[in-house]
């Protein structure tokens, strides 16, 4: 028989089995993001149009998700179609309990493996990086008669590129069901200082604290890409035209910049061949070519794994090459990310 402990514990209110039951439902609501909820809701889709085109019974065992791997593999990416069946087990689980052991069968692991050997060799179609000059081209074509938009546009690109941020982090979905704004960063956060800027950029998915991270972006004096220059710009006309509202980016149109509005306002400037991903790919290329070390890029860019480096897009052999070659180039002042939890940038 338990015997009661020494130490006192807060009278507390009993709950009923309803609300506990309803409490639990809200929690389990929140386990995932708006947006991979919507992914998976695509995933699961893919399967069932599978399953009915080949008249297989919905039910995900071995067989049949192997077969849908070597499928979906022929398709899309197999690495794709890993995340894919992520996204078919935690919808399926609840009808069919035994999804994950199907999932992590010889079978299907197997099938997945000879699919990566087979289908996985070709060469990745990526979105060149942005460079310093990039940045320097797209500034002086603004600064000719630059609108509301136009300074968003440029404390944007400057503050993405310097912060290694994620444009999604910058801007909202355009999907309105993928949209949150808990994940909007405020204008109250804001704060400027002789020759930085910092904010709170709200968690994001290697936050695993869900605490956020104070970003810190550097002045750059005399320069053209000066990030603080923008921002101050940017941000006496939106206080100007939008004093009451409470997001940081705000459109002419008084609403939260779209990942397409920002998207498509950088390759009519510069190209089809750059994209969202062109912003924290350049800002990382350039701390390496600046010879900063490694694990201060990561701690930087917010990355909990090495999966950072996929973003440097020159060759190892060219970075050290191109470091050592340039004995007189100069460190620029990048953003610095200092998170609310010491370890929450890292694993």
């Amino acid at each position: 028989m338990l015997q009661p402990l020494s130490a006192k514990q807060p009278k507390r209110v009993a709950w009923s089995l309803e609300r506990l039951i309803r409490e639990r439902a809200i929690a389990l609501g929140h386990a995932l993001e708006a947006s991979t909820i919507a992914a998976y809701e695509s995933h699961l889709q893919s399967y069932l149009s599978f399953c009915n085109n080949h008249r297989f019974p919905i039910e995900p065992t071995a067989d049949t998700l192997s077969f849908y791997v070597v499928y979906m593999c022929h398709h899309v990416k197999p690495s794709t179609v890993g995340t894919y069946l992520s996204g078919i087990c935690n919808l399926l689980e609840p009808y069919f309990p035994n999804v994950r052991e199907s999932r992590s069968s010889p079978m299907v692991c197997r099938s997945l493996a000879g699919m990566k050997k087979l289908r996985g060799l070709q060469p990745a179609n990526r979105k060149r990086a942005l460079t310093k000059e990039d940045l320097s081209s797209i500034i002086k074509q603004l600064d000719c008669n630059p609108s509301y938009d136009d300074r968003l546009f440029a404390a944007m690109l400057l503050t993405g590129f310097f912060g290694l941020l994620r444009l999604g982090e910058l801007t909202v979905p355009d999907n309105l069901r993928k949209r949150s704004f808990k994940k909007v960063i405020m204008r109250h956060t804001l704060s400027t200082e002789t020759a930085r800027f910092t904010f709170i950029l709200p968690y994001h998915k290697a936050d695993r604290f869900y605490a956020g991270n104070t970003v810190i972006i550097e002045a750059l004096p005399g320069s053209p890409i000066n990030p603080f220059h923008h921002m101050c710009q940017y941000v006496a006309m939106r206080d100007a035209s939008f004093p009451l509202l409470p997001a940081l980016w705000i459109t002419a149109q008084g609403q939260p910049p779209t990942y397409s509005w920002f998207v498509s306002r950088l390759q009519k400037l510069i190209g089809n061949d750059v994209a969202g991903h062109s912003l924290r790919s350049g800002g990382a290329t350039a701390l390496a070519l600046a010879g900063v070390a490694d694990n201060a890029i990561q701690a930087m860019g917010r990355w909990s794994s090495d999966t950072w480096r996929i973003y440097i897009r020159k060759h190892p052999v060219l970075l050290q090459a191109m470091m050592h070659g340039h004995s007189t180039f100069q460190t620029p002042s990048f953003n610095t990310s200092l998170s609310a939890h010491p370890i929450s940038s890292r694993e």
